[in-house]
């Protein structure tokens, strides 16, 4: 009886207290930036909140609406998260076509304003 009583009460708090669970996107961040360089061209993804996009690849600069979606979609490929660890991040730009990297950077800001930084070699490996 008292675990059926236990049991109604915590389901009861689940309900009063809904658990929020937000997927993280560039809609819901402050900033997004991203580099990495491969065969000696380095490649940058940048987000500002509210809408501002740029992505580089050597000395070419995209901005506006070509520019959001490749850096939405290296995001939302990155699928990038305070727990994120850079061996996955790097590994995870070579399945997005940039094989042999020789450096990357990563830095996000959350919704919250708290900002992550990762920061990965050729020489780390």
């Amino acid at each position: 009886m008292m675990k059926k009583v236990v049991c109604l009460a915590f389901a009861a708090y689940l309900f009063t207290f809904p658990i929020h669970s937000e997927a993280t996107t560039l809609g819901n961040s402050f900033s997004f930036k991203c580099m990495v360089i491969t065969n000696g061209i380095e490649h940058e993804w940048e987000f500002s909140s509210p809408n501002e996009y740029e992505f580089e690849k050597g000395n070419t600069v995209e901005k506006g609406s070509a520019a959001k979606q490749k850096v939405s979609a290296l995001f939302q490929h990155l699928n990038v998260t305070e727990l994120a660890q850079v061996d996955e991040l790097v590994e995870k730009m070579g399945t997005y076509g940039y094989k042999d990297v020789e450096r990357f950077e990563m830095k996000w800001m959350d919704s919250n304003g708290r900002l992550y930084t990762w920061v990965w070699n050729e020489e780390d490996k």
